[in-house]
């Protein structure tokens, strides 16, 4: 056990020794080389979890390359860097400026005449800029990914580039734009013979139908987005499923089977531990108006009664 503690105190002094020479090198060092040693502290700071530092040393490091010639002469030492950026953002959960580094990264990327590079760094910064709830940024990065060809695409990767830029059109309510995107999807994930994403595709629809108000269309895709969550037996998936199935009988006026579909909804939604608060009184809103249609007006409002304390909270 001793000669364990010892191999592992060794190697961290050698570590410690390679640091700190790396830190003199510092001072002596300019221009490229300086540049160079600072990435590799880099390094040394993110291994530590310490991005904030990284971040600095990487900065430092770029400003050095761009002094020196930028990227007419150090275009791959940049990219690199640039990928440190990202990775570190992405640790510290500021997807804004993750999203722009992946920008500029997409720029460096189009030079280097690497086009599945700069796809795959639009596509990074259109999530990105999804996440952080910028629909405009994130749909611009989807379309222009969308808009380059390379020899290696495949069939599964343009189905996606359609899903996600529906998925930002949906957000801007511009739903039948969003619904073309996501039938195109649809049509390319199923040729790729991927069931995830076809079902993903027909979970979408369902809610762009929903959103204007085509109850038939969106049954249709909520019954092919129930039926997987039932053959994967994917309890929480089946929470949602049945949500959308629900309303899109609601919308049919089929009140018995939206009532069916609701009720196990919310049984399903508050099984977790972190509620879905939003979507389970949404879901309590669709299932007084089932009961009102119904005759059962009394039985809706205590329903909605029960949930207006959690409304009123959620919504300040």
């Amino acid at each position: 056990m001793s000669i364990g503690k010892e191999t592992v105190s060794a190697e961290n002094n050698e570590k410690e020794t390679q640091e700190q020479e790396l830190w003199e090198r510092i001072s002596t060092s300019e221009g490229t080389e300086r540049a160079e040693v600072l990435d590799e502290l880099s390094h040394i700071a993110y291994n530590r979890d310490n991005y904030t530092e990284c971040l600095h040393l990487v900065d430092t490091s770029i400003e050095i390359y761009f002094k020196q010639g930028g990227l007419d002469l150090y275009l791959k030492e940049l990219m690199h860097l640039y990928q440190g950026k990202v990775h570190c953002f992405e640790n510290l959960k500021r997807h804004s400026e993750a999203a722009e580094a992946h920008e500029e990264l997409a720029k460096m990327k189009a030079l280097d005449d690497d086009i599945e590079a700069q796809a795959e760094e639009l596509r990074a910064a259109g999530r990105a800029w999804y996440k952080v709830e910028e629909w405009r940024k994130s749909l611009d990065n989807h379309l222009a990914a969308k808009a380059l060809t390379y020899p290696d695409i495949t069939t599964l990767s343009m189905g996606v580039d359609n899903l996600n830029i529906g998925m930002a059109l949906a957000k801007l309510k511009n739903y039948k734009d969003a619904i073309e995107s996501y039938l195109s999807a649809r049509s390319l994930c199923k040729e790729a013979k991927n069931p995830e994403f076809v079902n993903w595709c027909d979970n979408y629809l369902a809610l762009s139908y929903i959103a204007l108000n085509n109850g038939p269309e969106a049954r249709f895709h909520a019954q092919h987005y129930f039926n997987y969550s039932k053959v994967a037996e994917d309890l929480g998936m089946e929470g949602y499923a049945r949500y959308r199935l629900g309303t899109a009988h609601l919308l049919c006026q089929e009140y018995e089977d939206a009532e069916k579909h609701l009720i196990r909804s919310l049984e399903l939604l508050t099984l977790d531990d972190d509620k879905d608060w939003e979507d389970i009184v949404a879901v309590n809103k669709d299932l007084a108006k089932a009961l009102t249609a119904l005759d059962r007006a009394e039985e809706a409002q205590a329903r909605l009664e029960r949930i207006k304390t959690i409304e009123e909270t959620i919504a300040a």
